[in-house]
């Protein structure tokens, strides 16, 4: 193998860290060797031993000495790697966690919202610049777009306000009874449509409200008719309180005192949904996560623009998409949402050059779920950058021992603090060779004797 430029070295990085089994599927040629699902999640495991390791210390730390309460999700390469609960469902009666809990996830509810809207696209009920008042022509709004909301570039006056100061039914209000406040009350908007951001619950209320309106369904049932349903996503739903059809599962949210805790009720704005609302959990979201992968339920071709940056009027680029938010880390792009409501704090984050997805649920009102997602975050960063055992077993696997140990020497030479694990590829090679590939094994053992 000829010397490899530095950017090529990037580019095996990124290609060969990322396991995916379709890609390990490949390697040896013959039908025999192919790499079951299972198999893949179960190498992973074994190449990323030391990185779980430090998952499951980490997150130990924060529960310990930050108080962290909550549940933890971190996939690899597209694979659920680790799970984890941390003290309380009911820190009051002292109710364990468990990875199935299921947790309100505030404004993390906005993609799903968003989701529905796109299917609608992709049914050709709607297009993303038809105006607000095509489907809701009783609000004064006229020029506010579809797209707007989407990207909260709408304008609309705070929805919460009106219904704190003028609902006083003791039953909660939906949708159609905020658009009923909206419509009497005529709040001027803050601005004029598409000329700036400003994150707004009130525009994703309305689109809830137009996929209502449009599918004749309920944002909940037209959730689990075109998304959870689909996806496997047993344990998801919309909650309003406004609605006594939908059976509340989902953990309660707390309010942390000096000393103890207060559960905390629901009010009026639970009833209202698509700013928030949905409820999942870690298992259910990761199949989300998975799916925006296939182009399933949503085609490619639409998703994608829910990955891409909006624009003001005067060209300022927006860093939101279609119900994500959008950043880099490390100059490689991330796409998430958190969300803080009542007691619920929720992160979810994916990583798409590496498919790698980390989520954090807590339900204790903790401050420190940022805190510990970013130091998910560097740990991941700083393991891959370190140890380049995934990438060596991954070369040899696909294009042999030889192979692998030409990129070691490169390595060496443009990163001499690069290592690698000589039994973590034992290790390896033995679980290949007891899955019944013993091509695959081989060129693992070949590969430790040749950097021995």
């Amino acid at each position: 193998m000829k010397r490899l430029p530095g950017f090529m070295l990037l580019l095996l990085l990124v290609f060969f860290t990322t396991g995916n089994s379709g890609r390990i599927s490949s390697a040896n040629n013959t039908g025999s060797e192919i790499l079951s699902v299972h198999e893949a999640l179960e190498l992973t495991k074994i190449l990323d031993y030391g990185l779980l390791r430090s998952l499951d210390s980490l997150t130990d730390l924060f529960s310990i000495q930050k108080g962290f309460s909550g549940n933890v999700l971190v996939a690899i390469d597209g694979y659920d790697v680790f799970e984890k609960s941390l003290r309380y469902a009911d820190p009051i009666l002292k109710t364990p966690l468990s990875t199935s809990s299921v947790f309100q996830l505030a404004s993390v509810s906005k993609q799903f919202t968003a989701a529905a809207i796109m299917l609608l696209k992709a049914d050709q009920r709607l297009d993303f610049d038809d105006e607000l008042v095509k489907f809701i022509p009783e609000l004064p709004y006229k020029k506010v777009t579809i797209r707007h909301l989407l990207h909260h570039t709408g304008g609309l006056p705070n929805y919460m306000y009106l219904v704190d100061k003028y609902w006083n039914s003791e039953t909660h209000p939906d949708n159609e009874d905020v658009i009923g406040l909206m419509a009497k009350y005529k709040l001027p908007v803050f601005f004029q449509p598409g000329a700036r951001y400003d994150y707004s619950n009130t525009g994703y209320v309305m689109l809830a409200s137009v996929v209502e309106r449009v599918s004749g369904m309920s944002l909940n049932e037209f959730l689990q008719r075109r998304v959870f349903g689909p996806i496997g996503m047993k344990n998801s739903y919309v909650y309003s309180s406004a609605d006594t059809s939908i059976v509340k599962n989902h953990i309660d949210g707390f309010r942390a005192l000096k000393r103890g805790y207060t559960r905390i009720a629901d009010t009026k704005n639970n009833g209202p949904v698509g700013d928030k609302g949905v409820c999942s959990t870690l298992g259910d979201l990761y199949l989300w996560d998975q799916a925006l992968y296939n182009g399933s339920p949503i085609p490619f071709e639409i998703l994608e623009e829910a990955f891409l940056p909006a624009q003001s009027n005067a060209g300022k680029e927006i860093p939101y998409g279609y119900g994500f938010r959008l950043r880099n880390f490390e100059n490689e792009p991330v796409i998430y949402h958190n969300g803080v409501w009542e007691g619920f704090r929720t992160n979810f984050h994916r990583y798409p050059l590496h498919r790698n997805t980390i989520i954090v649920l807590n339900n204790s009102s903790s401050r420190v779920n940022h805190e510990l997602l970013t130091a998910i975050e560097t740990l991941i960063s700083r393991e891959s950058k370190k140890d380049f055992t995934k990438m060596l077993v991954n070369i040899s696997i696909e294009e042999g021992a030889e192979s692998a140990v030409e990129v070691a020497k490169e390595l060496r030479l443009v990163n001499p603090g690069a290592g690698y694990n000589l039994r973590t590829m034992m290790k390896a090679a033995e679980f290949l060779e007891s899955s019944g590939k013993p091509g695959k094994a081989g060129e693992v053992k070949s590969l430790i004797e040749k950097l021995s």
